[in-house]
């Protein structure tokens, strides 16, 4: 429930566990445009099934294989799925040209127009149904985790991973469902007007603690649930099936605060493939002891959001967890100083691989990330171009890219 913390930063005042890898064969860089405006397609899943990842902001992606795939499929909620085979990629990878998605239409039915009629009833059916549509046995999840730091639009710290997730079946909830970290590098700024330095507790265990269809106390069960009320919004498009669109909005005032939130569920199967949260924001003070941990003396924090969406895919009749993606936006200001700094944290988490089965082990405790630590002190410093060699990651944007360049030339 939101009533324990979610979401952690922590913000200060500056002055393993291996895996063989095989090299990738296969390689596939492009972008993700919608077919009829041409806009960048941002946070679209690009997998030959198991191995994966998604567009950045940008729509750019880079897929890399461990052998020729029989076909990559593009997919993202509102658009109709594109599945290209190997030699079709090559070819538009070869012409500079981008990938082109087509919106979804959906044509509504009478299965739909009645399965509606009570939308606190269908979430709750989508709930008793995650045991069958979820995953039965364990998973190792491979994935790719990033976390950057923006005051007002520069960058003043970015750090990423490549991380090991574990989790169990989601009827059960299990106590070593964990993440261990495999490689990761930073990068601080150090330019003299930056000396407030934010740390996000405990992120790269974004896929553990916010998913919120297998942490069910974070908001799906009756206790929570009371405290909302709930509209139908219609259907929306995802790949080649239709999502119901459910929206959430707080009905009562409590002592924590509630979320604004939209979930999509799957018109056949009733499992959630999308779930979009906003922590209320109506009360600073409620707001601010479920973000910050704390703060240096004198200091001002003001919340301004605090979102979190959830991607889930489906193969094979299973959905899987596939991206994570959580934003808070806040004010940071010094008592009897005039200027004020917004801050941006942005993290997030593409699976990239997994493996799955009763023979599949928990991370041992010493390798395991401790909720309570922060993701910066735990990697090394930015220093090699060919760091991932074939893991796949998110593709930074162009400005991130800048971003990086600028603090490098800094500490030089």
């Amino acid at each position: 429930m939101i009533k324990r913390s979610l979401i952690l930063i922590t913000t200060l005042l500056c002055s393993l566990y291996t895996m063989a890898q095989t090299d990738a064969v296969w390689t596939f860089s492009g972008k993700v445009v919608d077919a009829k405006t041409r806009k960048a397609i941002a946070h679209a899943s690009v997998t030959d099934r198991v191995v994966g990842t998604v567009t950045n902001d940008e729509g750019e992606f880079t897929l890399k294989l461990k052998a020729e795939p029989e076909a990559v499929t593009f997919s993202c909620l509102g658009y109709k799925s594109r599945r290209l085979s190997a030699a079709e990629c090559k070819a538009l990878e070869a012409a500079g040209k981008a990938v082109q998605m087509e919106a979804g239409s959906v044509v509504l039915s009478e299965v739909v127009v009645k399965g509606v009629d009570k939308p606190r009833e269908l979430v709750e059916e989508a709930i008793r149904r995650i045991d069958v549509n979820y995953p039965k046995v364990p998973n190792l999840l491979r994935g790719f985790y990033r976390e950057t730091t923006q005051k007002r639009n520069r960058f003043i710290s970015v750090a990423e991973g490549v991380v090991d997730v574990y989790k169990s079946p989601y009827f059960k909830t299990d106590w070593r469902d964990g993440v261990a970290i495999l490689k990761g590098r930073r990068l601080l700024s150090q330019r003299k007007g930056d000396t407030l330095a934010v740390k996000l507790q405990g992120g790269p265990v974004l896929p553990v603690q916010l998913d919120a269809v297998k942490e069910r106390d974070m908001l799906l069960n009756e206790e929570d649930l009371n405290n909302y009320h709930f509209a139908y919004k219609g259907v929306k498009q995802t790949g080649d099936r239709l999502a119901f669109v459910i929206e959430m909005r707080p009905a009562f005032v409590v002592d924590y605060p509630l979320f604004n939130g939209t979930l999509y569920i799957d018109q056949e199967t009733l499992a959630f493939t999308k779930i979009e949260l906003a922590l209320d924001m109506n009360n600073e003070e409620k707001a601010t002891r479920s973000i910050l941990r704390k703060k240096p003396v004198g200091l001002r924090f003001t919340p301004h959001e605090m979102s979190i969406s959830i991607d889930y895919k489906t193969d094979g009749g299973v959905t899987r967890l596939n991206y994570i993606r959580n934003v808070i936006r806040f004010r940071c200001d010094w008592k009897r100083k005039l200027f004020k700094s917004n801050f941006t944290v942005v993290s997030e988490m593409v699976v990239t691989d997994r493996t799955e089965g009763d023979d599949v082990s928990p991370i041992k405790v010493r390798d395991t990330f401790n909720r309570r630590d922060n993701f910066y002190d735990k990697v090394i410093y930015f220093d090699d171009p060919n760091f991932w060699g074939d893991e796949n990651i998110i593709e930074p944007t162009e400005d991130l890219l800048e971003g990086i360049e600028k603090i490098k030339q800094k500490l030089k």
